[in-house]
């Protein structure tokens, strides 16, 4: 009798495991990412779920689209990323709808909610030295180093450069953004395989503004950036919290102080931050950092 309770108890605690595995694996909606072809059409519009182009609204409209949210973080064409989340609706069919609307849409693809963008990466160097930026080849970058010179031939590497020109540290100038016409995950395993150049490679993430009409009476103002041991931050809203997220999306400093803030990133390693602000007014907004 006691093998057989202790059976059904093993049994309960499975469904259970089960259960909670795929209410966390089923929790993450999809989305569709889109990449508009101009940066001034097709941008978030006065209202939740609509656009600034009349026939994005009614693409939204024919699939109940409830959030349509600019991704923010890209380092390179950061106006162009938007994102578009249905309720009761075939998300295949209104990518396939966005898609197909080449006039304002140049790329779109199904994801999730702060997913890295898809095309970018940020690596760091062993060396200062070695696989550092010489030219193009047939819209290629070239580099001093035989090695990421395939790489980068295997993988349509067309942008490479500092993530900041004007740090002076050791880790900021062994640094650089990475775009491909490629799927950057395969660009990554090669990168981090390439060990005797590469030091690491990252994704990006998007982040987003919240009730960011908020600030357009006074936008925050954080300097100096790039910082090295800690930086101000000028607003007009009164801040309730700090948070400050890695360039992987790991959470590093969460706080209601600024003094904390100050005294805790101080002891940060060299490298790209993202610090997210909650407002006593209930907004919330995100800012890239790098630290020298």
């Amino acid at each position: 009798m006691l093998h057989l309770f202790l059976l059904k108890v093993l049994i309960m605690k499975s469904l259970l495991f089960i259960l909670l595995v795929s209410s966390v694996c089923f929790s993450q909606n999809q989305v569709v990412e889109i990449k508009l072809v101009d940066s001034s059409i097709g941008g978030e519009g006065m209202q939740s779920g609509t656009s600034n182009d009349s026939g994005l609204n009614q693409i939204f409209q024919n699939h109940n689209v409830f959030r349509y949210e600019y991704r923010y973080n890209h380092p390179l064409i950061p106006a162009k990323y938007y994102e578009a989340e249905c309720q009761n609706c075939d998300t295949n069919q209104l990518y396939t709808d966005l898609l197909n609307y080449t006039s304002v849409v140049e790329k779109a693809r199904i994801t999730s909610y702060g997913s890295p963008f898809l095309e970018v990466l940020a690596t760091q160097l062993q060396s200062a030295t070695i696989g550092i930026p010489a030219g193009t080849t047939n819209g290629i970058i070239t580099t001093n180093d035989a090695g990421l010179n395939q790489i980068f031939q295997n993988f349509n590497v067309n942008y490479y450069a500092l993530i900041c020109t004007s740090c002076t540290t050791a880790p900021m100038i062994k640094s650089y953004y990475i775009s491909c016409n490629c799927d950057n995950a395969a660009l990554k395993s090669a990168l981090d395989n390439y060990t005797s150049v590469i030091n690491f490679s990252e994704f990006i993430h998007a982040s987003y503004w919240l009730g960011n009409n908020q600030f357009q009476k006074s936008k925050p103002l954080i300097s100096p950036n790039p910082f090295s041991t800690n930086f101000n931050i000028q607003t007009e809203d009164p801040i309730s919290a700090y948070t400050l997220f890695d360039i992987t999306g790991k959470k590093m400093i969460t706080t209601n102080l600024k003094n904390e803030l100050d005294n805790l990133s101080s002891q940060l390693n060299s490298g790209i931050y993202f610090l997210n602000l909650n407002f006593e007014n209930g907004q919330n907004g995100n800012f890239k950092l790098l630290k020298e």
